[in-house]
């Protein structure tokens, strides 16, 4: 899903609820050198001292949409006030690459590789790897089924998908009389993407629901358009597993001058969608909020409380989320 993306990877998706990081290096005095070459992005970070803190590699799942920009830009700066040295690479939705960087990592010798994996599988024997040379791994947005890790922050995306679905049932139930034909937009990769749309789908159950398309759109917008373009069905509710799908598909519904069709998101933060919402004068009708600030800020609490030597790290941090649609818009907005 991270100003998000800042933009969520929201992040999420959301906003709210977790305390503040622990500074490891409030003693940072000299202002962080930033250096970017390709999808590279490294932040160093010098104490009082002197010397160089804690490096940290990570590997983003995507940085083609908005909220994972955020998610990118939040790593940064928020490196600069724990005063990590941190190398931020793209995924770019590929496992083949999120590998060649995890062991780009381990050649280097972080002190710890944080991964949002675009395969939950595919991505374990690197981790493996990592492990095997003794370095800690942290896990953000998206899941993996390796279990030696330090800790997995990210949010529900089950529980993701069953907030819009709720949503668009109590919608379905009062204006359509409790039947609708739906349009999903969904991915393969990264996992969280299919866990979303399955709490859509149990959230809908119990109504009459023609489901017109299930397609995959790769995180693409022109692909979520040609999907929508596609399908001969009249469509009430378009739902997409993050932002770049139901822009994609608001995008295919104003071309054919379709002003009925509402279109859902699950997992965005940032001015285009937040400004769609506010004028309410586009398809785009409501998502799940997820703050990449607020995923980020974890994230670093639980790197940070691991370098102290904190006993009994969560297994699992779960970030706040938040329904926004046009009624509640502003009043998010003001509180976030």
């Amino acid at each position: 899903m991270k100003k998000l993306i800042s933009i969520l990877c929201s992040g999420l998706i959301l906003a709210s609820v977790l305390s503040g990081c622990g500074t490891a290096a409030a003693t940072t005095t000299a202002a962080a050198a930033t250096t970017a070459k390709g999808a590279d992005a490294t932040v160093a970070a010098t104490t009082a001292a002197g010397t160089t803190t804690k490096r940290i590699g990570i590997s983003l799942v995507y940085k083609g949409d908005e909220w994972c920009a955020a998610v990118d830009e939040q790593f940064k700066t928020q490196a600069e006030a724990l005063g990590y040295e941190v190398n931020i690479q793209d995924g770019n939705l590929d496992n083949e690459t999120q590998v060649k960087q995890v062991e780009n990592f381990i050649t280097q010798k972080y002190d710890m590789i944080a991964v949002d994996p675009a395969s939950a599988d595919g991505i374990i024997p690197a981790l493996q790897k990592a492990r095997d040379a003794g370095i800690p791994v942290i896990i953000f947005d998206s899941p993996t089924s390796f279990e030696d890790i330090v800790s997995y922050i990210s949010w529900d995306s089950y529980q993701t998908g069953q907030v819009i679905g709720k949503h668009m049932a109590e919608l379905i139930t009062k204006d359509y009389g409790g039947k609708a034909n739906v349009a999903v937009l969904t991915m393969a990769s990264p996992v969280a993407i299919g866990e979303r749309v399955q709490g859509v789908k149990d959230a809908l159950k119990d109504l009459d629901i023609t489901y017109v398309a299930e397609q995959e759109y790769e995180g693409n917008r022109e692909k979520a358009a040609n999907v929508i373009t596609n399908i001969k069905e009249p469509i009430d509710f378009v739902v997409a597993g993050q932002d770049n799908g139901a822009w994609g598909a608001v995008s295919a519904l104003q071309a054919a001058n379709n002003t009925t069709t509402k279109v859902f998101s699950m997992g965005a933060y940032g001015e285009e969608s937040f400004g769609a919402l506010q004028a309410d004068t586009s398809n785009y009708k409501g998502t799940v909020a997820i703050s990449p600030s607020t995923l980020v800020e974890a994230t670093y609490k639980t790197i940070t409380d691991y370098f102290a030597g904190v006993k009994d790290i969560p297994a699992r941090t779960n970030i706040a989320l938040d329904l926004v649609t046009h009624d509640n818009i502003d009043d998010y907005l003001s509180t976030h």
